[in-house]
């Protein structure tokens, strides 16, 4: 399955997802209860260099007076992180700086783009000073295993995977391993949460179906992890429930810095 249209809005995300066809099981006896709809949380990411002689201590002045904005205004509630890449390659970041931030829902996305575009100009000018942003994209999150306790933390780890779906498999068979995969790390203990990112607006042609971003309070949870996927045999585990489903590429390793938090729920309907 190939998910390659910029097309895809917010509100056609869910039924592109969820309108497919369900796995068997839910779909059995009469008396079955229906499936619970997913519950998607509205995503923007800038990819983003700094212009010459600039650094994080210019992003960071402009955030303070952001955050004021955001503040006085009352703006939609929002969470935003700035990422920098820790492991990756020249040919999957051309960037310095990646901006995650997510609203709750589409009616908060809406609210908050329109008076950041209306509001904001003197500010964005600022931004403007310190960045040059050549993407500006959407998603709608899809959480899979929530967050550790007293997520999000002020610095933590994101890892962000491409993902492919295999033909004829379809986007709920491809969640239910992922779902099976979270259930598996439950219990080796890993603290790690799981989303997938599937496309929305300003991604053009691509040759992925969805995201799928990982968070780890710090490296030593990452760590963790990786020690019981490769010599606790936890590789065998996901290869067996991948196989003829899904694949995924070499993750990209991001340092995070939250820098807006406003408490969204990270596992809605859950």
């Amino acid at each position: 399955m190939k998910i390659r249209s910029a097309a895809i809005t917010g509100l056609s995300v869910a039924s592109l997802l969820w309108g497919a066809s369900l796995p068997a099981q839910a779909q059995q006896s009469s008396g079955a209860q229906e499936p619970q709809s997913p519950s998607f949380t509205a995503i923007d990411t800038y990819f983003c260099r700094y212009h010459e002689g600039k650094g994080r201590s210019d992003l960071d002045r402009v955030l303070v007076k952001w955050n004021k904005w955001m503040d006085d205004t009352k703006a939609a509630p929002y969470n935003a992180w700035v990422m920098t890449p820790v492991f990756s390659s020249d040919s999957n970041t051309d960037f310095d700086v990646l901006w995650l931030g997510a609203w709750q829902d589409g009616n908060a996305f809406g609210n908050g783009l329109q008076q950041w575009l209306d509001k904001g100009g003197s500010l964005l000018a600022e931004f403007d000073t310190v960045l040059h942003c050549n993407e500006h994209s959407n998603f709608g999150a899809l959480n899979i295993r929530a967050p550790h306790k007293g997520w999000p933390d002020q610095h933590g780890v994101a890892a962000i995977t491409d993902c492919r779906i295999a033909d004829g498999k379809t986007v709920p068979e491809a969640i239910e391993f992922h779902e099976a995969w979270g259930v598996h790390l439950a219990r080796t203990g890993s603290k790690a949460g799981i989303w997938a990112f599937f496309p929305g607006f300003g991604h053009g042609d691509i040759d992925w179906d969805y995201k799928i971003v990982t968070s780890h309070p710090d490296f030593r949870s990452l760590g963790a992890d990786w020690e019981s996927f490769t010599n606790g045999q936890g590789w065998a585990v996901h290869d067996e429930l991948s196989l003829g489903l899904v694949s995924c590429d070499s993750a990209r390793v991001y340092n995070s810095t939250l820098v807006r938090n406003a408490n969204i729920n990270p596992a809605p309907g859950k």
